[in-house]
């Protein structure tokens, strides 16, 4: 089975020669995460690509990322930053000069409101998107969730990818991070709108294999259908699970889930949509015949 991890952080460690930007966001995990990290874990576990998403307290250098990208092709594409205030806008014209790039990773720092999600804060933005045909992840919590109906109505051939299914992120002992979770139904009628199936231990102070958010996640799965569903396990910032458990929760532990569903969730939604180079052979999907469900497998 091709699986696609499709939110990876990756990042070089804050030094005097590349310090990270004082942007007023702190984190708390690894002082870097590299492939040096990353492709003995990928190789262990049966991961065939990761989608590289620079990390917002890095800064919006997307260098690094297409570096690594480039000297492991087939293994990392790049879901990379975009400014949004930057007054260059003709720097988005360019974004897939790079065939390393797949998409832009909508994150902005606090100290830049929450407005950037209304589709008439930034609507060349959205425009040029659609018309470049880039896939766009966009990292919005709880409410913010409704505001992707106006994106998605004005601009139908615009895909967007609801990171962590618009849950909010906090500590689950002290909020209740699913509380707007019925937000995200009504944009099931919008067909380029996609959910990620994303850092789902992070939602749960239950220990693996989180059985309470079952029932949840299955009303996200038959509202969607795996067809629109994507899997990221966020492993270089999710603090509740191993990079093993978090694969395994959906490869294993969701009982209503098939093999097809599976072979969606895991890898073929996100390289339909990201437009994932195709592999020299092909794509296991397209093989027919006998074995062919075997190998899918």
């Amino acid at each position: 089975m091709f699986i696609l991890d499709t939110q990876i952080h990756m990042f070089l460690p804050n030094t005097p020669e590349r310090p990270w930007p004082d942007i007023g966001e702190s984190y708390n995990g690894k002082p870097e995460s590299t492939p040096e990290q990353i492709l003995p874990r990928m190789d262990e576990l049966g991961i065939d690509a990761v989608a590289i998403v620079p990390a917002i307290w890095a800064g919006d250098d997307n260098g690094p990322a297409l570096g690594w990208a480039a000297q492991h092709p087939g293994r990392f594409g790049v879901m990379g930053r975009f400014n949004l205030w930057d007054p260059d806008r003709e720097r988005i014209e360019r974004w897939f000069d790079d065939p390393f790039m797949r998409g832009i990773r909508m994150s902005y720092p606090d100290f830049r409101g929450r407005d950037w999600i209304d589709v008439d804060t930034f609507p060349w933005f959205w425009e040029a998107a659609e018309r470049l045909g880039i896939p766009l992840m966009l990292l919005i919590y709880g409410p913010e969730v409704r505001k992707v109906a106006a994106i998605a109505e004005r601009h139908p051939d615009l895909r967007l990818i609801v990171d962590h299914m618009g849950l909010i992120i906090g500590d689950p002992d002290t909020q209740d991070l699913w509380a707007h979770i019925d937000d995200i139904f009504p944009l099931v009628k919008y067909p380029n709108v996609y959910m990620k199936y994303s850092a789902i231990p992070d939602y749960t102070n239950e220990p693996y294999p989180y059985p309470s958010l079952t029932p949840t996640l299955r009303r996200v799965y038959e509202a969607y259908g795996p067809q629109r569903l994507m899997w990221a396990s966020d492993t270089t910032r999710v603090r509740g699970a191993t990079w093993r458990e978090n694969l395994d929760h959906v490869r294993y532990t969701l009982d209503f889930l098939s093999e097809e569903d599976k072979v969606w969730m895991l890898g073929r939604t996100a390289a339909t949509v990201l437009n994932w180079p195709r592999p020299e052979g092909g794509w296991e999907w397209e093989r027919t015949g006998p074995g062919a469900a075997e190998t899918a497998r």
